[in-house]
């Protein structure tokens, strides 16, 4: 049985978040062993430990390590999950490139944004020159009106287990801090996660 994907439940977990509704997405609630959620909750929200205790979030360091965790620890326990992490020029919407080819294989993707700061959200599958996208921070229904209107982002409210939001690859493309950008995130950077195949162990 599958899970609504999750909101995030303070300012600063929506690297977690979305890692775990990668594994919610992708997996049965009863095939997630209780370990990956574990581990991922503790590597998580490792910017600025130590200075303002968990207050600034994730870093790509963190999520490539979360990858390499269940390529290793995870398929070994019998997962069927397949990781790789991208960064830089990798991390752009135009078709060829490993986060579009991704997608089309039926990948799924956490993925570094910027909303205001730097984000993650949950990219499941392409729909034309659409990515769809669960973004994890809650916000009210009908959608706060803004100075500026989200152009090329629609909201979607009827499908908890895939997703919030459609939102166009010009949006995601733009080098200007325009909510939803890749290049407005300090540092492009997200993690590719398929279901694979039963690893023979």
């Amino acid at each position: 049985m599958k899970s609504p994907l999750r909101y995030q439940v303070t300012e600063a977990d929506c690297g977690k978040t979305s890692f775990v509704n990668a594994l919610m997405y992708l997996f049965e609630r009863e095939e997630i062993p209780p370990q990956a959620v574990d581990f991922v909750t503790r590597v998580t929200g490792d910017c600025n430990l130590g200075v303002n205790g968990y207050m600034r979030g994730t870093s790509a360091h963190a999520l490539a390590f979360m990858a390499a965790w269940c390529n290793d620890y995870l398929v070994k326990a019998g997962v069927p999950i397949r990781c790789q992490a991208l960064s830089g020029d990798e991390v752009i919407f135009e078709d060829g490139s490993p986060l579009v080819e991704g997608l089309r294989s039926g990948a799924v993707a956490v993925c570094g944004c910027c909303i205001g700061a730097d984000h993650y959200v949950l990219m499941v599958g392409l729909e034309g020159d659409d990515v769809l996208v669960f973004d994890p921070y809650y916000d009210t229904w009908p959608p706060q009106t803004f100075e500026v209107p989200d152009t090329g982002v629609a909201w979607v409210d009827d499908k908890p287990f895939s997703h919030n939001r459609k939102i166009s690859r010009d949006v995601l493309n733009d080098p200007n801090a325009v909510r939803y950008s890749l290049f407005a995130k300090s540092g492009r950077d997200a993690v590719l996660v398929w279901r694979d195949e039963v690893p023979s162990v």
